[in-house]
């Protein structure tokens, strides 16, 4: 996020949604993620992401958090549509190595329930005041 930060003029603004954990399985979410999709996905607390922000100098401005539903159907007609949920599902029969990762990461975002979510983070590069 400093590397953001950097980038933003004072005042900026900073909109992002990131993987949340929480409990006693934060290491094992992060380990079975980078298993799953083959990407250094690094999930963390609402805290730690605040935190993460401060350190950046960024201020949160509003913050939002729920349940991890990217690989339920019913979300995806919702927030997809019909075209894409199709799409999607011939893509997962009729190519292996699609269905292989998305079934896995579905498996892991299965596993950990409740444990696993999103969190949105509106944030503001703090000014040179002073």
């Amino acid at each position: 996020l400093a590397g953001i930060s950097d980038r933003l003029k004072p005042n900026g603004q900073f909109l992002s949604h990131e993987l949340l954990a929480d409990g006693p399985n934060i290491e094992a979410i992060h380990r079975d993620l980078t298993t799953s999709i083959r990407v250094n996905a690094t999930p963390l607390s609402a805290k730690d992401w605040r935190e993460l922000c401060e350190q950046a100098g960024l201020s949160i401005k509003q913050s939002q958090t729920g349940e991890m539903a990217l690989l339920k159907p019913q979300r995806l007609l919702q927030e997809e549509g019909v075209g894409t949920l199709l799409t999607m599902g011939w893509n997962l029969l009729t190519r292996p190595t699609i269905r292989q990762r998305i079934f896995g990461m579905r498996e892991v975002f299965q596993r950990y329930g409740k444990d696993i979510g999103y969190i949105v983070l509106s944030a503001q590069k703090q000014s040179l005041e002073g």
